[in-house]
This record gives structure tokens, C-alpha cells and sequence, in this order.
């Protein structure tokens, strides 16, 4: 499989959306040790000129950037599998090495049901799960916002 930079498919993700591509989200991060974060109301954006996805906590004091992923279709499903992501916060960004991550996002009006799942993701919905390598599981729940073309 060749890894290729997020930022042709997402750049085709967003163009799919109409003139924004940003989205509000739930993100939980259950660390190694059991304890599990909540961070509602995440502002998930895509920047053409930055080549990358970031989800930013509410209230701004951590971001999440994924700046490599392997995407494609599969159905009617956006799919893009997480190669390299980093965490900012305190003033300091650290690397984040991946273990696995995926991130599905619907661009049609109706629920599409993931491949070999039950789970489906809604109407212009957005879903991420990630685990590091350290064991850290981070996933994430979201609506798109703007339109469907």
C-alpha cells in the first residue's frame, strides 16, 4: 500500500462539502491506564494551506493535527487510514506514533452503515478512531457543517 499525503483526497473531501470543511465534535481519549477525557463541542477543520486535519479542543488548549493519511472510497464512505499525527498543547507539540486510525466522514444525506460494522455514521457525520502506540485509544464522534453537493 503506497501512503500518500492527506492533502489531494481531503482536498477532495472538502471541495465535496462546499466551501468549508469543518466540523463539531465529541472526542474521548481512554489512556493506558483506564481514565477516559471527554472533550465536546472539538472543532474539527481541514486547511488546504496547512495540508492537514486538526481537532482543537473547545477551549483551544490541545490540538490534534493528522497530517498523513492513505484515503480513499469505499461505497459511499470517505476513508482515510492515519499515518502520523502530533498533539499540541502547553506551547510544545509532541509526535504521536500511530498504532492504527482511521476516519470515515459521510458526504451524503442519508446514514451509511461502516464496512463489517453495525455502526453506522449519520448524514454528513465524521468518525475517527485512533490508537498510539503507547495504547492510547482516541476517537470521535462529528457533524459536518455546510452543505452536501
Amino acid at each position: 500500500m503506497t501512503f500518500i499525503r492527506i492533502i489531494p483526497p481531503l482536498l477532495a473531501f472538502a471541495v465535496s462539502l462546499g466551501a468549508a470543511a469543518n466540523a463539531s465534535a465529541l472526542v474521548r481519549v481512554q489512556q493506558t491506564d483506564g481514565s477516559i477525557q471527554e472533550y465536546p463541542n472539538a472543532i474539527v477543520r481541514y486547511s488546504k494551506e496547512a495540508h492537514d486535519l486538526t481537532i482543537t479542543t473547545a477551549d483551544g488548549k490541545g490540538t490534534l493535527t493528522i497530517d498523513q493519511a492513505a484515503c480513499s472510497y469505499v461505497d459511499n464512505l470517505y476513508r482515510c487510514l492515519v499515518t502520523d499525527a502530533s498533539l499540541s498543547q502547553n506551547g510544545q507539540t509532541h509526535p504521536i506514533v500511530c498504532r492504527s486510525g482511521t476516519i470515515y466522514a459521510n458526504t451524503t444525506g442519508g446514514e451509511i452503515k461502516l464496512p463489517l460494522s453495525t455502526q453506522g455514521v449519520p448524514p454528513r457525520g465524521i468518525v475517527m478512531a485512533l490508537q498510539t502506540k503507547a495504547g492510547t485509544y482516541i476517537s470521535m464522534t462529528g457533524t459536518i457543517d455546510g452543505g452536501v453537493k
